[in-house]
């Protein structure tokens, strides 16, 4: 029950500039990387991707949606933990329109005179929740589903605020953060308060569906129904879609086509001006620390930093599908790529962005095993280019390189001074013992060597 929505992981970006692609990849391109990495090898059943750019929409599909039944255009997918990207632009409108704002109190808009106060006894602001660091966790403990496989169907109202009355903090709000759905599915909450309407899709659709001329969006799961591309789970077996009622609805309860997909990314990516524009730019701007210290988070959206460009993202899943949207405000470009089966799709959306992420499956070298006394002769700092260091760190028998102003990554031991990271294509491969100390090291990233010398 603790991966009930996946979230975005770190990413690491490149280490080294290398020339952009100019442009996203033709459909016959992105079928035959649909076709090898995703249907031929039987990791999913079906799979859809909107690519939008300057010249429009375009939706590639490959594979089934059901009963062996090729998957259409006018197929919906459940989005998962996209909808709190919809959510998020649902708080920055009701910002701009006075309603709701970022820095109001959550507490504000619940009934009962209900609290939500921090370690502090602050209160939680409703922008702490969109940045998920609102100390809330990532499932109420009240959460008991009567099926598993539909665990959020019968997690009412009641429910909700029953958490709320009961919740006991265990930090100061903004400390840190910490990935919550119950969070999102509060925000939402208070949102349809806030707006004094009937309900979470009664919101979604006139703030941003109708806008955007999405007709075949829903977080509603009598909607469309029969158009459902069936979920599967990462065996390829069946598995029931998920209901989120309003407690969670503002967490993951959408459900969508590719192409209304790629109208919301071509919103997002700014290829179109409209009455959501302000709000968008406001949802998208980074604010606080995300979950890695490359990825810092806007409201929902996070941020990968790769090969020199900013894309904003946010992944989805639940127990029978996966999504990830991925969106270049600088060049005005988007993917969303969503397939009705448990499996990470992240990668492909990164490759179909910029090729140059490499999404060949990784076989890694064997590893040994390396004294510890060994592996502290590579701890120290390592000058790469006037700009970038590489500070490797021994803990034990663990062995860590971190370059300036990016994420921390494990490295492996191939042999006593070759080792290889497992989160991107990197070797690094150390010199001549002086002193006690590796005096410099080669590390090799995509075909590319560097040399990094020892900072004294």
């Amino acid at each position: 029950m603790r991966n009930l929505f996946r979230s975005l992981l770190p990413l690491a970006p490149l280490l080294f500039s290398l020339p952009a692609m100019a442009a996203l990849p033709t459909n016959a391109e992105v079928e035959a990387i649909l076709e090898k990495n995703l249907i031929a090898n039987q990791r999913a059943k079906g799979v859809a991707v909107a690519l939008v750019d300057a010249n429009g929409i375009r939706v590639v599909t490959a594979g089934v949606a059901r009963d062996g039944q090729p998957l259409k255009a006018d197929n919906l997918f459940e989005i998962g933990s996209v909808t709190k990207t919809f959510t998020g632009l649902l708080l920055a409108i009701a910002d701009e329109k006075g309603e709701a704002k970022l820095d109001d109190p959550v507490e504000k808009f619940l009934p009962n005179g209900l609290k939500l106060r921090d370690t502090a006894g602050d209160p939680i602001r409703m922008v702490d929740i969109a940045t998920q660091r609102s100390g809330l966790p990532r499932l109420a403990p009240n959460m008991l589903p009567k099926d598993p496989k539909n665990p959020y169907a019968d997690y009412g109202e009641a429910d909700l605020l029953d958490f709320v009355k009961n919740f006991r903090p265990t930090r100061a709000r903004n400390a840190e953060y910490e990935y919550s759905n119950i969070g999102f599915g509060l925000l939402g909450y208070a949102l349809v308060r806030a707006a004094k309407v009937e309900s979470f899709e009664a919101l979604l659709s006139d703030r941003i569906l109708k806008p955007l001329v999405m007709a075949n969006t829903t977080s509603d799961p009598k909607r469309f129904a029969d158009r459902l591309a069936q979920p599967h789970d990462s065996n390829l077996r069946p598995t029931p879609a998920w209901d989120l009622p309003l407690a969670h609805a503002g967490a993951g309860a959408m459900r969508a086509t590719a192409g209304d997909m790629g109208r919301y990314a071509e919103a997002v990516a700014g290829l179109k001006e409209g009455a959501l524009s302000k709000a968008i730019s406001l949802a998208v701007t980074t604010r606080e620390a995300g979950p890695g210290r490359i990825n810092p988070i806007g409201l929902a959206w996070m941020s990968i930093p790769f090969g020199g460009r900013t894309f904003m993202n946010h992944d989805g899943g639940t127990f029978g599908s996966s999504s990830s949207i991925m969106v270049d405000r600088a060049t005005k470009e988007g993917v969303f790529i969503v397939a009705n089966t448990s499996v990470r799709v992240t990668d492909i959306a990164l490759h179909l962005m910029d090729r140059r992420h490499n999404i060949a499956p990784r076989e890694f070298p064997k590893q040994v095993e390396v004294k510890s006394e060994t592996l502290a002769r590579y701890a120290g700092v390592y000058q790469l280019t006037p700009e970038m260091s590489i500070t490797i760190r021994v803990a034990g028998n663990k062995i860590t390189a971190q370059a300036t102003r990016q994420g921390e990554f494990e490295i492996f031991p191939e042999s006593e001074t070759r080792f290889f990271a497992k989160a991107a294509p990197i070797a690094i491969t150390f010199g001549e013992i002086k002193d006690g100390k590796a005096g410099s090291f080669v590390i090799e990233q995509n075909g590319v060597k560097r040399s990094a010398n020892r900072v004294p």
